[in-house]
């Protein structure tokens, strides 16, 4: 906490003294489009190596999914604006809490917000984001370890004010009711341009496809940007996102099962296993304050910081087991009240200069990121006799077949459950409060240096230090307080066989996770070596035909070592556990000529565990072997039909495996979406088709997918 206050005083005093007295001189903000540009191209993004880096001077794989594809495909979620990402798929998490995004071999969220993290649980509205960054591969040297993923990090980048008046305002309908309206208005606050303004908000309805089931929301944002001076700009912005959904989980003990896919299950995709309701509410905020000072033409300082708090009450989550190939057992796992708050400040000092001749790109920067969390919840009997109870409260059993009524989930009977009784002899209590709380303090520097003109060497290092504090149960103070400190270096070639068009890059980057102290083989309380993923990079990126063609050509080879896995046939852990994790990937933007562009990728994965476990040689659950995609559009630019456009494209996804087994999948799908769109200066007519050719699917978790959805979008524009 004492860093958090001296931080944010220093961050005050940094806007205090940003009042200088010289006369003001307007410069050019950069602005934001409101209406979209005429390709799928990005300007370059400094929050991807937090250093002004060109795509083919940067030794690390990224992909940006923008504005323009996200208004395209007329995207109402996260998991749809994704869609056109190379080598990522992303879909509703386990249970269904959030987004999980399938990176290099594992599972990420998006995690990150202008640079900043955050808890997955607090996730930006579609309606605020400029575009999205997917740097892949590990990223502790930048990012840390806390809730970055060897596979990659997802940057959402929100939507900042422009010097322009102008907006947007949206509606949307389609397929099981949807409603959706937007606005998205920007305006100068002086008529000097100085003080700049951008909000967004958003309702949205829609139930669910299947014959139970719902999701609906508010959601605003605002964002202030006041030039200080023609060095100093302050920037604040706020996020208030209110979504209510019903929580379908995934189908744990599928290794019970004596079939081999999804498919072969009865009566698994059209029904819900839950009800309209337990619908849980969330209320999430996001605050930021960030302070940018050009001290000269060669330094600048970024001084950041973002609080993200996410709220329920009440919510039910579902806890789904088989327990053959025709029966689930339906539980629940009751939350009284769960609250996630985080604090991350960040400073970054940035600078371009050189030694001699040799030009020098650095970042030093210092991180400090805390999160709490408080969570209420009773201990359930799982039968009559039972005293010690769980947090999983048993609800009914059903069979999967379609002349079996399921009975709805009720929300008092939930509530009526019995809990563990409160008997004073015992610590066992009716309602448990429980406080955790961990935080990490980080410093650490990332250079690039122009040994030629096509020459460039990366060398960076971070110090981790990650510190984890008792658990408090009902104020009582527990066990699991421990700290950790790592050092994650990251070093990058690249070398521009012609400038600016063709360059070959190689990397080494290491990510890492901290493990809390746990019994050994032995019985032994001990603390682990924090796990370590390493990852050998290169490949070739390309920016062909005067920007026409913008490509990557990778293949990648990572080690995951430290991995703490359990005893073969004994008791307590030991960390000799492996992951050989290996791939090839290939992404292409092309805009072959004025008005038509294409993203097109495809990613090959190979992983399996290679250690003395049990699942030695078994590949990771939930991953594919192969992933494609592609999206290309062709929009009229001038004569009688201006404005008229047209979309088309597909995703497949490889088999997954849902369980370490292996035995039983979720199959290989291909989804098939199209657009017809009349965009013109003042409106914006669009009619769009996911999944047009209504391909029964689930996602990696074997939760049923989305068939064919139709959805009519109307804009005015101003």
């Amino acid at each position: 906490m004492k860093r958090i206050i001296i931080s944010a005083s220093f961050l005050a005093a940094t806007m205090l003294s940003a009042q200088e007295t010289d006369t003001i001189k307007v410069s050019e903000i950069q602005s934001v489009s409101l209406q979209g540009t005429h390709n799928y191209r990005t300007k370059k993004s400094e929050s991807v190596a937090r250093l002004p880096l060109e795509n083919l001077e940067n030794p690390t794989v990224y992909n940006i999914v923008p504005k323009e594809i996200i208004s395209e495909m007329n995207a109402v979620d996260f998991n749809t604006a994704m869609a056109s990402a190379p080598g990522v798929v992303v879909s509703n998490s386990v249970n269904d809490s959030g987004n999980d995004i399938f990176l290099r071999g594992f599972s990420s969220s998006a995690n990150f917000r202008n640079g900043l993290l955050q808890n997955p649980r607090v996730q930006s509205e579609i309606a605020n984001v400029e575009r999205v960054e997917v740097i892949k591969g590990p990223s502790g040297t930048l990012f840390g370890g806390t809730l970055a993923n060897y596979g990659g990090i997802v940057n959402i980048v929100t939507k900042k004010p422009q010097e322009n008046f102008g907006g947007i305002i949206g509606y949307t309908t389609g397929s099981w009711g949807m409603n959706r309206i937007t606005a998205d208005v920007n305006t100068p606050l002086n008529k000097e341009k100085t003080a700049l303004a951008r909000f967004n908000v958003a309702a949205y309805s829609q139930d669910s496809f299947q014959d139970a089931g719902y999701n609906k929301g508010l959601f605003f944002s605002g964002s202030i940007l006041y030039k200080v001076s023609d060095k100093t700009t302050v920037t604040l912005d706020t996020e208030f996102h209110a979504p209510e959904k019903t929580l379908n989980a995934y189908v744990r003990q599928s290794e019970k099962l004596t079939i081999g896919s999804m498919t072969d299950l009865t009566g698994a995709h059209d029904r819900s296993f839950t009800s309209n309701d337990i619908g849980s509410k969330r209320t999430n905020f996001v605050t930021m304050a960030e302070v940018t000072h050009k001290f000269n033409d060669q330094w600048t300082s970024r001084t950041s910081y973002q609080r993200g708090e996410a709220n329920e009450n009440g919510s039910i989550f579902l806890v789904l087991s088989y327990l053959d190939n025709n029966t689930v057992s339906r539980g629940i796992r009751p939350f009284d009240s769960y609250k996630v708050t985080t604090d991350n400040i960040q400073q970054n000092f940035i600078g371009d200069f050189k030694i001699g001749n040799l030009r020098n790109r650095l970042v030093v920067g210092l991180d400090y990121y805390q999160q709490s969390t408080k969570n209420q919840y009773g201990m359930f009997k799982r039968n009559a006799t039972d005293t010690v109870g769980s947090v999983f409260a048993p609800y009914d059993i059903i069979k999967l077949d379609e002349a079996s009524a399921w009975q709805p989930i009720s929300r008092s009977l939930v509530e009526n459950l019995e809990r563990i009784p409160n008997d004073p002899t015992s610590k066992v209590k009716p309602t448990n409060y429980e406080i955790s709380h961990f935080s990490t303090f980080s410093v650490y520097a990332s250079n690039v240096l122009n040994i030629t003109d096509n020459l460039l060497v990366m060398a960076s290092l971070r110090m981790d230090n990650y510190k984890n504090d008792d658990l408090k149960t009902n104020g009582v103070k527990g066990t699991g307080n421990y700290s950790q400190t790592q050092f994650s270096p990251k070093f990058g070639l690249v070398y521009e066989i012609v400038k600016n068009e063709i360059s070959f890059f190689a990397n080494y980057v290491n990510g890492f996770k901290n493990f809390a102290p746990s019994l050994n083989q032995d019985g032994v309380l001990t603390s682990w070596e924090p796990e370590q993923g390493n990852q050998f990079e290169g490949g070739f990126k390309l920016d062909l035909f005067h920007k026409k063609l913008l490509s990557t050509i990778t293949y990648y080879n990572m080690n995951v070592n430290n991995r703490l896995i359990a005893v073969p046939g004994g008791l307590g852990s030991m960390q000799d556990g492996k992951i050989k994790n290996q791939g090839f990937e290939m992404d292409v933007i092309v805009n072959p000529f004025k008005g038509w562009n294409i993203v097109a990728g495809y990613g090959y994965n190979d992983n399996k565990y290679d250690d003395r476990g049990v699942n030695n040689g078994k590949r990771i659950a939930w991953t594919p072997k192969h992933v494609a995609n592609l999206w290309t559009s062709y929009k009229i630019m001038d004569g009688s039909y201006e404005g008229l456009g047209f979309g088309a494209g597909f995703n497949f996804v490889d088999k997954t495996y849902i369980n370490i087994t292996n035995h039983f999948l979720a199959p290989a799908y291909t989804t098939v979406g199209a657009t017809v769109f009349y965009d013109k200066k003042r409106y914006r007519i669009g009619v769009k088709m996911n999944n047009a050719l209504n391909d029964t699917y689930w996602n990696f978790y074997g939760q049923p997918q989305k068939p064919r959805e139709i959805l009519a979008n109307f804009a005015f524009k101003f």
